[in-house]
């Protein structure tokens, strides 16, 4: 299986899923912060995935990615980090209670 087959199976359903079950609770903060999230594991793991590859600690068997590379971490590993992050926000939308509305003047 590929990276990228793996991340269509394993991830985008249950993405999918979860933000039709949440779409009401997605907030203009909320995809703020998410995106700061995408940005931060961007920026950190990616350094981080390259140096451990680079060190031979962690490798992508041939076939298993698509080619495209950045660096020596593959395209597929990126999208994984955005995929993740969405996926746990999308999870935390799910089951952190919403906080209590104010009254509705009458």
């Amino acid at each position: 299986m590929t990276y990228a087959a793996f991340l269509l199976l394993f991830l985008v359903p249950p993405i999918a899923a979860l933000a039709v079950a949440v779409r009401r609770r997605v907030t203009r903060w909320w995809a703020i912060g998410v995106l700061a999230l995408m940005a931060l594991a961007l920026l950190y793991t990616g350094p981080w995935d390259h140096l451990i590859i680079a060190q031979g600690v962690w490798s992508y068997p041939p076939g298993a990615v698509l080619g495209p590379r950045l660096g020596l971490v593959p395209l597929e590993e990126f999208v994984f980090y955005l995929l993740q992050v969405l996926l746990t926000g999308l999870t935390l939308l799910l089951f952190v209670p919403r906080p209590p509305q104010p009254p509705q003047p009458r």
